[in-house]
């Protein structure tokens, strides 16, 4: 039996890549694609049984591009003449973000260029501003990819902000550990395919300290939808009324513009609410059609145990 195939936002060593290990562990065919997009390009084609997706961080909010993805791919015109594409939100990962800082220079005052992602700076706001030397930042795609550059440096005047598993990859010290601002800071990832994952490999006691059961887990169904705001003002406030009268338990909301869907000023709202999607709710999914332009399920799927273990972490770093 070949081995699953699983598309992540590369390159290896990369938070996301992370998340694949943790879902699926590593007896299987990880493939890196350069853009969220070309993970959903590669689902969408069969070239791989899996893809995961980063997709909202504890500390940073949306990762907006995965947002936009799924509105596109789901609502976009150019699909209105075909089926919408049949991979759904199969499972979930979370991923603790532990930012280090990687170096071969043998003292901090030797460094003159830090290398990470964007996002990065603003997560590890306290570290910097112990840096009393003045020090540039430069942006780069990836944390692992910050990670690689500088153990290309033959100045050692180079560090990068990245993972522990870029530190091993590349073979760099690790002069800082764990500098994140927020110890709780987390990524939450998407698995999209077209049937259920395996379920994850066990994880350590040193990842689950508190024995959380790995199998226990509520289903949690995402949909979006888009309103039809100008011919029927309070038409959002009618949706989620309906949500209400069926007892339906909304555990997030949120919105994105709706791109070329519509007029400028218009949105797509996606939503999670507890528990799978039944027979019977086709009832009132029927329901926010009529209140909506269009209802897309995007899947249920178990809400992962890392969630839980999320919750229960220590909050802000002394």
């Amino acid at each position: 039996m070949s081995p699953i195939k699983v598309a992540f936002l590369g390159p290896e060593g990369t938070y996301t890549h992370q998340a694949v290990i943790q879902q699926f562990g590593t007896d299987i065919t990880a493939l890196p694609q350069k853009t969220i997009g070309d993970c959903f390009e590669a689902i969408n084609n069969h070239d791989v049984n899996y893809a995961i997706v980063p997709f909202e961080n504890s500390t940073n909010g949306q990762v907006v591009f995965t947002y936009d993805l799924l509105r596109d791919w789901y609502l976009s015109p150019t699909t209105s003449s075909s089926p919408p594409p049949s991979f759904k939100i199969v499972g979930e990962q979370y991923v603790s973000i532990h930012h280090n800082f990687l170096t071969n220079a043998k003292s901090i005052d030797d460094i003159t260029t830090i290398y990470s992602h964007p996002q990065v700076w603003t997560q590890v706001t306290k570290f910097l501003a112990g840096i009393k030397k003045n020090i540039v930042k430069i942006d780069v795609g990836s944390t692992s990819k910050a990670a690689e550059m500088v153990s290309q440096d033959k100045t050692n005047s180079t560090a990068a902000i990245s993972s522990k598993m870029s530190a091993v990859l590349y073979g760099l010290p690790m002069m800082h550990e764990s500098i994140e601002d927020n110890v709780t800071n987390t990524t939450r990832f998407l698995v999209l395919g077209y049937d259920y994952p395996p379920s994850p490999p066990p994880p350590s006691k040193e990842d689950n300290p508190d024995q959380i059961d790995q199998e226990e887990g509520t289903m949690i169904t995402s949909l979006m939808f888009t309103i039809d705001n100008e011919s029927n003002p309070g038409s959002l406030c009618d949706v989620l009324l309906k949500f209400k009268t069926h007892g339906i338990n909304l555990t997030s909301i949120t919105s994105r513009p709706a791109g070329n869907l519509n007029q400028p000023w218009t949105y797509v709202f996606f939503v999670e609410l507890l528990g799978p999607l039944k027979n019977e709710d086709k009832v009132w999914v029927d329901e926010l059609g009529i209140q909506g332009s269009k209802v897309v399920v995007l899947g249920s799927f178990k809400r992962s145990w890392r969630y839980e273990a999320s919750l229960r972490k220590p909050t802000i770093r002394e």
